[in-house]
């Protein structure tokens, strides 16, 4: 049996009903969640950890258009999937602040599950753009501060990489790269910024630019790696009991 892709989870309620229904559901979907009831550790929870899915609670005792606004002005999570609960003209209010789907209240597992089912395949296929493949590749870096250097690729994503140099690396420097992918001819160059970086040698890159014809290659064997690791199905969950 296939191994599920493993997602992380906010839930943003005070309600026990919804918990109650929600743990059940998540659960079944391989979707690790936090139960927040208090709007500071939301808040910190979308600012800075890097979530799949946020669930919030339209009914709550505070202004959910807050947790979502912030969850959009999050770096790692303005593409994450957000579910709101909604009961009556909640609706309307939850699709214009950005909520992405909704499950109406009161809340029942059946529903819930086709829902969530629902939601799934956008925060997988939002997993699969962010997602890093752990490498192990020789680079050639250009650092303005320092010159050529060798390094090696930890991670890569579409988006950025990991570099492991011998020296601390500036933060904010720019960067030029070229590198090989394993099982492909030619290389691939690209343009990025320093994000962060330890005193190991250790720093994480951020892509400004690829060409077009470098990033295409990039994509398509980071598609082909990703499937690999994930061989994921869509889980299914308990739905035995599912009306049809």
């Amino acid at each position: 049996m296939s191994e599920h892709v493993q997602l992380d989870g906010l839930l943003f309620t005070s309600d026990k009903q919804v918990v109650c229904v929600m743990n059940q559901i998540l659960e079944s979907f391989a979707i690790e969640t936090e139960v927040c009831n208090e709007l500071d550790s939301a808040l910190d929870a979308v600012t800075h950890r890097r979530l799949d899915a946020v669930i919030v609670d339209w009914d709550g005792d505070f202004d959910p258009t807050r947790i979502v606004r912030a969850t959009r002005k999050s770096s790692p999570n303005s593409n994450s999937t957000i579910v709101a609960m909604v009961s009556g003209r909640s609706e309307t209010h939850a699709l214009l602040v950005g909520a992405n789907f909704m499950i109406h209240k009161p809340t029942d597992v059946n529903h819930a599950r086709r829902c969530m089912r629902a939601a799934y395949g956008t925060m997988l296929q939002n997993r699969r753009r962010a997602a890093r493949v752990p490498v192990d590749i020789p680079v050639v870096a250009r650092i303005a501060e320092l010159g050529e250097i060798q390094a090696r690729i930890s991670d890569l994503s579409v988006g950025g990489l990991a570099l492991q140099g011998s020296q601390a690396l500036p933060v904010n420097g720019e960067v030029l790269t070229q590198f090989s992918l394993p099982g492909t001819a030619g290389m691939i160059h690209a343009a990025g910024r320093i994000v962060n970086a330890n005193d190991t040698g250790r720093a994480g890159v951020r892509f400004s630019f690829v060409p077009e014809e470098d990033r295409n290659v990039l994509e398509g064997w980071l598609a082909i790696e990703l499937a690999k690791l994930e061989n994921a199905e869509m889980p299914i969950g308990d739905g035995n009991n599912e009306a049809n």
